[in-house]
């Protein structure tokens, strides 16, 4: 009997971005372009994050930090060379570091230590002018750190920072999901409608959008004695794999139906059956799984994701029938 399986890893393509992030780089085309591989999306919640108590470090030429959560009584101690291969710079620059405070009362800060950080630049001075590097909130310093994309040393339980509560999961396979936020109506009912988290937070600092791209779709496929040979070959030249925009669409469904979000309208309850999912595509199994060490909070639960080479918990559909979430045994 011939059985076929498709095993999805999902991943940030981008770090976690805020409502108020989002304002100020919607139209950014380096952002747009780091974009250009997510289709799905989920919009969540989750209490401030900030550097604080932020120093310069002269002799190994590095900003020492601590990033903290408001309710969160974890504390994440830092250490960033300034100097990072990573965005072309090098011994001999002079990096400069240009800080972005949550709110203006903070910015009459003239003195190290700084407090209540809502991101950084590192810039490299050079002598007819200063070329930006690049720029940090603490979400996407920690993304960038797990992922081993820059040189940095992190002390904490980072992964208390990385809870979220999730209101809503969307698709953009049709335009970039910059552009499908625009303007989004539901971004701005969540806004509108959700209380902060903590008392005196503006909802813009502490609603995110969630960015997710496929790192892997692993297709199995074991062949029958009615198989033909040219089902063999073109399985092997990947012919009958489904196209991505189909599996994202499908994604969105099996995420919807296991979270069933506030703000969703529609919530799949017939999932897996559907017109534009893989529904007809007839495999014996489907899985979702996150593999950054985030987590995904709902009314009914949670999905956690980990950073392993299967991931974390995982979204099973087996026989275009059973729905169900398994979770991860470390």
């Amino acid at each position: 009997m011939e059985r076929k399986s498709l095993l999805n890893q999902l991943e940030l393509g981008y770090a976690p971005l805020t409502a108020y992030e989002f304002a100020i780089t919607k139209n950014d085309i380096f952002i747009e372009r780091a974009l250009k591989n997510a289709s799905l999306y989920i919009i969540a919640q989750r209490p401030v994050i900030t550097f604080e108590n932020v120093s310069v470090d002269e002799n190994s030429y590095s900003l020492i930090f601590e990033i903290h959560q408001k309710e969160n009584s974890n504390i994440i101690k830092g250490k960033l060379p300034l100097i990072q291969k990573a965005v072309d710079s090098n011994d001999n620059d002079t990096i400069a570091v240009a800080f972005n405070y949550l709110d203006k009362k903070s910015e009459t800060q003239n003195s190290f230590p700084l407090y209540n950080i809502h991101g950084f630049s590192l810039v490299n001075v050079l002598e007819n002018e200063n070329k930006f590097l690049i720029w940090f909130s603490p979400e996407k310093l920690l993304q960038n750190w797990w992922k081993g994309n820059i040189e940095c040393e992190l002390y904490g339980d980072f992964r208390s920072f990385t809870i979220y509560k999730v209101h809503y999961v969307g698709k953009a396979t049709r335009q970039s999901i910059l552009k499908r936020l625009t303007g989004h109506n539901t971004l701005q009912d969540i806004l509108s409608l959700e209380s902060p988290v903590t008392e005196k937070q503006l909802p813009a600092n502490e609603i995110v959008i969630l960015p997710f791209e496929f790192k892997d779709n692993l297709q199995f496929q074991v062949f029958g004695k009615e198989s033909t040979i040219e089902n063999m070959v073109s399985s092997l030249k990947g012919e009958n794999y489904p196209k991505q925009e189909k599996v994202f669409l499908d994604a969105e469904k099996a995420l919807i139906k296991a979270m069933q979000p506030q703000y969703n309208k529609e919530l799949f309850k017939s999932y897996p059956i559907s017109k534009d999912g893989l529904y007809n595509d007839n495999y014996d199994t489907i899985s979702y799984t996150f593999i950054d060490p985030i987590t995904l909070k709902y009314s009914e639960g949670e999905i956690l994701g980990c950073l392993t080479n299967i991931g974390g918990d995982s979204i099973i559909i087996s026989n275009n029938k059973d729905f169900k979430l398994v979770k991860h045994q470390e």
